[in-house]
C-alpha cells in the first residue's frame, strides 16, 4: 500500500468484486431472468457505476435514504426491500414522483394508510415469506394475498409490481447442496404461487443466486452479499475464499506471548459482532489471511479473530504466525459478513491507496 495504514481500514480488490458481478449478471443473462442487484451491501455510487456496463434497468436498496443517495446517481428504477414505512409517506411520495419507486407490503391496513396520503403513483410487491420467518405474507396464504392484490389494484395510487421474497434462511445452510436443497423447495413454492396469480416474481438472496441452476418461473432476481462475499459465505457454500473481495487491516498494539494472542484495533464497531463457530463451537468474528502485493492470501491456519469489544479485537494465533508479527505491524482479516463491515466502515481503500465513496459519508 502506497498509504501507510494507522486504524482499521476495509481494503477492497476491485478485480475481484467486478469479477463477482460479471459471474452475477452473466448468470442472469443466459438464464433470462431480470437482473435487479442489491445495492445494501455496497452503499457506494462508484462500485454501482461498475453494473452499468450489464442491461439492468433497475436496483433494490434496503432504505429510503439509500434510495435517496442512489437517485443521486442516475438510478430511475428503484425498489426498496422493506415494508412500507408510512411515517416515510411524504418522502416516499416526493421520490415516486421523479422515479420509479417501488416499495413491499405485508398487509392491508399499510396499503389503506398509504393510498390515502400518496400523491404519485407508488409500485407495490407484496412481499411473500417463503419459510424464513421474518416478514412478508405466508406463501401459501392465498386468501390473505389475493385481498392484498384487490386493495392495490382499487386503489388511486398503488401500482401492483408482482411479488417479492428472500429466502433469509438459506444463510443457515453449510454445504452447497443444502443450498439447493432449501432454495429449490422455495422456488417450488414460488412456482406454484405464480401460477395461481400470474404476477412477476422477484427473488433474490446471496446463497440461492450463487448456486442454483434452475430457478423455475422466476422472473427477477436481486442478490446483494455476492458483490464482496464474506468468510460466512464461504461456510454456507456460495463461495470459495478467492472470491472474498474486502478484508479488514488493522494495526498490532500489543502481544500476548503466554497465550499466543494479538490485541489489535479492531472491534465490534468495526467488524460487527456477527460471528462463525470453529469445529469445538468457539465463536470467531474473522480469519486472518496474509497481505500480498495485490490481494491477499488464503486463511492463515489456526489464525482468528478470537473475541470484539468495541474497538478491541483479540487474535488467537499459531505459533508461527505469533513469532514473525511484531507491534506497530498490521495484520489482514476477512470479516464475518461484509454488508455490517461495510456498513460500520463507511468506506474502502485499493491496492493503489485510492478511496471508494460509501453512503455513509454523505449522511453521517
Amino acid at each position: 500500500m502506497p498509504n501507510i495504514i494507522t486504524t482499521p481500514t476495509l481494503l477492497l480488490d476491485s478485480v475481484k468484486a467486478k469479477a463477482n458481478i460479471s459471474t452475477m449478471a452473466e448468470k442472469a443473462a443466459n438464464m433470462r431472468l431480470k437482473f435487479r442487484p442489491h445495492f445494501k451491501t455496497h452503499q457506494s455510487k462508484e462500485i454501482g457505476n461498475w453494473f452499468r456496463e450489464y442491461k439492468i434497468d433497475g436496483i433494490t436498496v434496503s432504505s429510503l435514504k439509500m434510495a435517496e443517495y442512489f437517485v443521486e446517481d442516475g438510478w430511475r428504477s428503484i425498489t426498496i426491500a422493506f415494508p412500507a414505512n408510512i411515517l416515510e409517506v411524504n418522502e416516499l411520495s416526493k421520490l415516486a414522483s421523479d422515479i420509479d419507486l417501488r416499495v413491499l407490503a405485508v398487509n392491508a391496513d399499510t396499503l389503506s394508510k398509504l393510498d390515502k396520503q400518496l400523491s404519485s403513483n407508488l409500485g407495490i410487491y407484496i412481499e411473500i415469506d417463503p419459510g424464513y420467518g421474518r416478514s412478508g405474507v405466508p406463501f401459501d396464504d392465498y386468501i390473505t394475498i389475493e385481498q392484498l392484490i384487490a386493495s392495490i389494484e382499487k386503489s388511486s395510487w398503488l401500482c401492483f409490481k408482482g411479488f417479492y421474497s428472500h429466502a433469509g434462511h438459506s444463510y443457515r445452510c453449510r454445504s452447497m447442496q443444502e443450498i439447493r436443497t432449501l432454495s429449490s423447495s422455495v422456488i417450488q413454492k414460488l412456482s406454484k404461487l405464480k401460477s395461481e396469480f400470474n404476477y412477476p416474481v422477484c427473488f433474490g438472496d446471496t446463497p440461492s443466486c450463487s448456486v442454483l441452476e434452475d430457478f423455475g418461473t422466476i422472473d427477477e432476481i436481486s442478490p446483494g452479499n455476492f458483490v464482496f462475499y464474506d468468510w460466512n459465505q464461504t461456510q454456507i457454500g456460495s463461495c470459495i475464499p478467492d472470491q472474498i473481495a474486502i478484508a479488514m487491516k488493522c494495526p498490532v498494539v500489543a502481544k500476548y506471548p503466554a497465550r499466543n494472542e494479538l490485541l489489535i484495533h479492531g472491534g465490534a464497531v468495526h467488524f460487527s459482532k456477527d460471528y462463525e463457530l470453529d469445529n469445538k463451537g468457539n465463536k470467531y468474528f474473522g480469519t486472518v489471511v496474509e497481505k500480498l502485493k495485490s490481494g491477499w492470501s488464503s486463511p492463515v491456519s489456526g489464525c482468528v479473530l478470537k473475541s470484539v469489544s468495541q474497538e478491541h479485537g483479540i487474535v488467537a494465533c499459531s505459533k508461527s504466525f505469533f513469532a514473525q508479527t511484531d507491534i506497530g505491524d498490521t495484520i489482514t482479516i476477512l470479516p464475518i459478513h461484509s454488508c455490517l463491515t461495510a456498513d460500520l466502515m463507511g468506506g474502502y481503500t485499493t491496492d493503489a491507496g485510492n478511496k471508494i465513496d460509501h453512503l455513509s459519508k454523505n449522511y453521517k
